[in-house]
């Protein structure tokens, strides 16, 4: 007779199992059932958990979301004066979008998972919108800048970077180059 296992790494264990069939199948051909064969239990033990397949897309995002935050939080550490912060940030913002979009990657080109990179990409946009324009108003207080409606602002920069680093051979390098660049035009 198998363990039982802590309920997060049961729940986990689904989260990985339906990310690894999404990516090999698309989200529309990974049942419920092939999910719970991957893992080799009783569907009742997936509905323990999930109430559906869209629970589990909702957990997926929410992984790559909770990785987007933590990459985010690590660039704002007070200690640091505010041109760090914000450079961090920036770097960090184009190099974690990028990641998430590899993530959302399926095995080939004719695999859609959509529905995943449409919910993850959508919250990890606002959550770097709120965190620049927080910055950009920071700085226009403590006259480093001064941009004119920060949240608009803020939210053109992110999307921007969203869409580059979502492209396949876009140079990270280039794409911080450009928005410094539009920081520094903005903010005179």
């Amino acid at each position: 007779m198998k363990e039982p296992k802590d309920t997060e790494v049961r729940r986990s264990e689904f989260v990985e199992a339906a990310e690894k069939l999404f990516r090999e199948n698309g989200i529309v051909d990974t049942t419920v059932n092939s999910i719970v064969r991957e893992l080799d239990v009783a569907k009742g033990l997936f509905y323990y958990y999930f109430k559906s397949k869209d629970d589990v897309i909702d957990a997926i995002s929410e992984k790559y979301n909770k990785d987007f935050r933590q990459a985010i939080q690590r660039s704002l550490d007070p200690a640091n004066d505010f041109d760090e912060r914000l450079n961090g940030f920036l770097e960090n913002t184009i190099t974690s979008f990028r990641t998430m979009w590899d993530n959302l990657q399926g095995k080939n080109d004719s695999i859609d998972l959509t529905i995943l990179s449409s919910r993850s990409v959508e919250e990890a946009k606002q959550t770097a919108s709120e965190t620049l324009s927080k910055l950009l108003k920071e700085g226009n207080e403590l006259k480093k800048m001064s941009v004119p409606n920060p949240e608009y602002f803020a939210k053109l920069i992110v999307s921007g970077i969203a869409d580059l680093a979502g492209q396949a051979g876009s140079d990270l390098k280039e794409i911080k180059t450009m928005i410094d660049e539009l920081i520094g035009k903005a903010g005179k």
